[in-house]
């Protein structure tokens, strides 16, 4: 069990100062992007590893077709207890024509909270359909720039880059539907978060790639101050996400309590890491709880056609990230409890129809995906689960073949013993005693009253041959 793939999600440690860096993707390849497009590293629909400097823009290069939808993410994430500008420092993703024309799906992801670090993403995408310069196949560019004051963080920020290519809809162009009516769009306010019933353990991990699943319902967590943490939902065509996270008071800080701008935020993420509008970060004070609520709009293709912020909405695992401000290490000595509201709502339907293969990109729903949910399992730790259920099955089947020999061995042994010592057992049966007889099977013959008395004192004895069987030795007639 230990030589098993996957690990659990990372659990807070209690140890001062122990806040867990973000956890890359396992099979993330590394690169290196380049300052200049010309030389530019190529990529292809799988995660990469790099790293950025600060002020630095790096380029890549991708070939996308005519038919297929480009989502291309670019996650940063600072050392935990860096310093950054709250207004103005992040990231600029883009992609463009190798002519330069710039696609309609950038993005720029920039620091919320109070000169806190935390992981922050984003995409560049180009949308089939959506009437901009990238619709042709052929060479485009992505982009990552850090952007920030000169007394930004001078340290390299890890960069985890994951392209993601979505399959077009059976009959081109003539089968994408329109954009829905406002009706459908998301709330003006908060939908009320979800009350009553039992609280389940939650395991948010470090990043995309170990968070802890959940499901609707209540959930409870425990989060170091400075640290984020990461949790994902299954969310379905025609379903929604609405989620509150909850951080509980720290006890009696004194007659007059601080405030804390900035000190709990949730960031909702769809499943190609696109980020749905901007970081929601409230006050906290230690003498009471307080709340940070996100809600998304519903998961319909057309969607992405009705929005200028370009964020598509597609079915499949959607995430949050929850922060807390590093100020709170004052107010608590090692965790602090943390409690999720989660909320899917909307009946599920079916989805587009694909030209491809949208569950093996990334999309969609699956059953294991809502028992993963259910369980609140990370993606290894459901791997993993998986891997032991083989192994059970394997066990279970070699234990009924091994049972079912052992029947017949016991079987035949029985069959001989009732037979009798003088019983001739059935040709071919291996049964020790017998002699190769015609096509190679076994057999016992038995010797007539004459040879009984013949050979034994007298020269060699009885003689054996294989092809004749007992007979006179050499100095007698054979019989």
């Amino acid at each position: 069990m230990a030589a098993l793939p996957g690990q659990a999600a990372a659990a807070p440690s209690d140890g001062a100062g122990d806040v867990p860096a973000y956890q890359q993707a396992d099979e993330a390849k590394k690169i290196k992007g380049t300052a200049g497009s010309g030389d530019a590293p190529k990529i292809e629909p799988a995660t990469y590893s790099d790293s950025i400097g600060r002020g630095e823009k790096r380029y890549y290069r991708v070939e996308l077709d005519a038919k297929s939808s480009a989502f291309i993410s670019a996650v940063a994430a600072p050392k935990p207890g860096s310093r950054v500008k709250d207004i103005g420092e992040g990231l600029k993703i883009g992609l463009e024509n190798v002519d330069g024309s710039a696609c309609n799906g950038a993005t720029q992801p920039q620091f919320s909270a109070e000169g806190a670090a935390y992981p922050i993403a984003s995409y560049a995408t180009r949308i089939i359909g959506a009437g901009d310069q990238c619709q042709k196949a052929g060479p485009y560019l992505f982009s990552v720039e850090r952007e920030g004051p000169a007394t930004s963080d001078p340290a390299r920020w890890p960069l985890e880059i994951r392209f993601m290519s979505e399959p077009g809809l059976k009959g081109g162009l003539d089968a994408l539907p329109g954009a829905p009516n406002d009706s459908a769009g998301t709330p003006e306010e908060t939908p009320e978060p979800v009350t009553g019933g039992e609280k389940k353990q939650a395991h948010g991990g470090s990043g995309f790639n170990d968070a802890g699943a959940v499901s609707k319902g209540l959930w409870k967590d425990r989060i170091r101050p400075g640290e984020t943490r990461f949790y994902r939902v299954p969310v379905d065509w025609g379903q929604r996400l609405n989620a509150a996270v909850e951080l509980g008071s720290s006890g009696s800080p004194g007659e007059y309590p601080p405030t804390i701008y900035d000190g709990l935020g949730v960031t909702a993420y769809n499943p190609a890491r696109g980020q749905f509008d901007a970081d929601q970060f409230v006050p906290y004070s230690p003498d009471k709880s307080a709340q940070a609520a996100v809600h998304t709009q519903p998961v319909d293709f057309g969607r992405r056609f009705a929005y200028s912020d370009n964020t598509p909405c597609v079915a499949g695992w959607h995430y949050l990230a929850v922060t807390v401000s590093p100020k709170l290490s004052g107010y608590f000595k090692s965790t602090a409890p943390l409690t999720l509201r989660v909320d899917v709502t909307g009946k599920a339907e079916a989805g587009p129809r694909y030209a491809g293969d949208a569950a093996a990109a990334g999309f969609g729903v699956s059953e294991d995906d809502k028992a993963q949910a259910e369980k609140g399992q990370s993606a290894a730790e459901a791997e993993r689960s998986g891997t032991l259920e083989l192994v059970a099955y394997a066990g279970i089947g070699a234990g009924v073949v091994l049972i079912l020999v052992l029947v017949v061995w016991t079987l035949m042994a029985r069959r001989r013993t009732a037979a009798g010592p003088g019983a001739v057992p059935p040709p071919g049966s291996g049964v020790p005693g017998g002699f190769p007889g015609q096509g190679g099977q076994s057999g016992t013959v038995p010797l007539r009253p004459q040879q009984q008395g013949q050979g034994h004192g007298q020269g060699h004895g009885q003689g054996y041959s294989a092809d004749q069987g007992y007979g006179p030795g050499p100095q007698q007639q054979r019989y």
